[in-house]
């Protein structure tokens, strides 16, 4: 089964992989009949976040393996080689998201272990 949801598969400086899916949001999600959309394609992304990260693979398929696991298959994925200097700048970008993810995330556990 597969189920497509933009995402970027990079390679970062030490060679290691990183795979980031970039969040989504669907209209039905603000109002309207969901019966009215496809839930695969009619969805809003935002180039800026991500839903899903999974760093520190040892290779692209390592990466992808990583969401598969637990996820439909996307059906592609943008990869980005570190060897190719036209890639570094985005790479960069992509690192910076990275970074701001796993922020959030800590943020996220830390406020929910107070619940407990």
């Amino acid at each position: 089964m597969s189920l497509h949801r933009e995402n970027v598969t990079w390679q970062r400086e030490d060679g290691s992989w990183s795979i980031g899916f970039y969040t989504f949001t669907a209209p039905w999600e603000y109002g309207g009949d969901p019966d009215d959309y496809d839930y695969e394609w009619d969805v809003e992304y935002d180039l800026n976040s991500f839903w899903y990260l999974s760093t520190g693979h040892p290779t692209s398929d390592a990466a992808e393996d990583a969401y598969t696991r637990i996820h439909p298959n996307p059906g592609s994925t943008t990869i980005l080689y570190w060897e190719h200097p036209d890639n570094r700048e985005e790479i960069a970008r992509l690192d910076a998201i990275a970074a701001e993810h796993r922020t959030r995330k800590a943020e996220f556990a830390a406020i929910t272990a107070q619940w407990k």
